[in-house]
């Protein structure tokens, strides 16, 4: 109810307003922990970790605005402008009839996995940025690779969301023949399942696994198992010189 409207009258709220705001959240902090009601609001917020009111809405508010109403807001509020960040999707990637069948998706170690194309991808973000990359493994060769570097306020997730789509779009364009997407997060894979994700991205990854079903994604634990493992923890090593040369992809902030 509180954020109702907030982006008309938080954006900027004034000092009555930010009193206001703290006087309603201050029960609930008292509340939450059992101090004295002598205690500081600020002091509160402080103890339970918890942002002001007023700013989480502050927040809310500028988000929305951008996000969704796509309005330009002054420079002393916020540096984002509209085309800068990720619009939320709705609905579904594809009709609800058609679905992943239930090998696609898996989060059983996949290391056993050695018929047909392997793929290992990974995103990973260090002092000089966010990176990302693949190689596409036949055998004992490596017959394909990609690798890109990052803006700095670009997460890990977003960098191996990035490498999982150039892996799918990759895979579709290879003759049908058993393709094995292997990557180190899990989180990674659960969201390539989700065809209701507002990510972008996410969704046209789960649009290529729906109509080409001999592409599958299966979870590996890093760093362990088989020697293509270890010949891939080893060739990231190497990808990471080449990507700090490479082109610099600009992706949206995503909230």
């Amino acid at each position: 109810m509180l954020a109702y409207g907030a982006a008309v009258w938080c954006l900027d709220p004034p000092v009555r307003i930010k009193r206001k705001l703290n006087t309603i959240q201050r029960p609930f902090l008292l509340a939450l922990t059992g101090a004295y009601r002598t205690t500081a609001t600020s002091a509160l917020q402080v103890i339970l970790g918890i942002s002001p009111l007023y700013f989480q809405l502050q927040q809310e508010a500028r988000v929305t605005a951008i996000r969704r109403l796509i309005i330009s807001l002054p420079d002393t509020l916020t540096t984002l402008v509209p085309g800068k960040v990720k619009k939320g999707e709705t609905g579904w990637p594809a009709h609800p009839a058609e679905c992943l069948s239930e090998e696609q998706i898996s989060l059983v170690d996949g290391e056993g996995i050695s018929s047909g194309t392997s793929i290992y991808m990974d995103g990973s973000k260090t002092e000089k940025g966010a990176e990302a990359a693949f190689c596409v493994w036949s055998g004992q060769n490596i017959v394909y690779r990609w690798f890109a570097k990052l803006q700095d306020y670009n997460t890990v997730f977003q960098a191996e969301l990035l490498a999982l789509k150039h892996a799918t779009d990759h895979s579709t364009s290879l003759p049908h023949q058993p393709i094995t997407i292997l990557l180190d997060n899990k989180a990674s894979v659960q969201v390539a399942a989700n065809p209701r994700s507002r990510n972008t991205t996410t969704r046209e990854i789960c649009k290529s696994l729906i109509t080409n079903k001999h592409i599958h994604i299966f979870w590996i634990k890093a760093h362990v198992g088989s020697a293509e493992t270890r010949r891939w923890t080893d060739y990231q090593k190497k990808l990471r010189s080449l990507i700090e040369t490479n082109y610099l992809l600009r992706l949206r902030f995503s909230f």
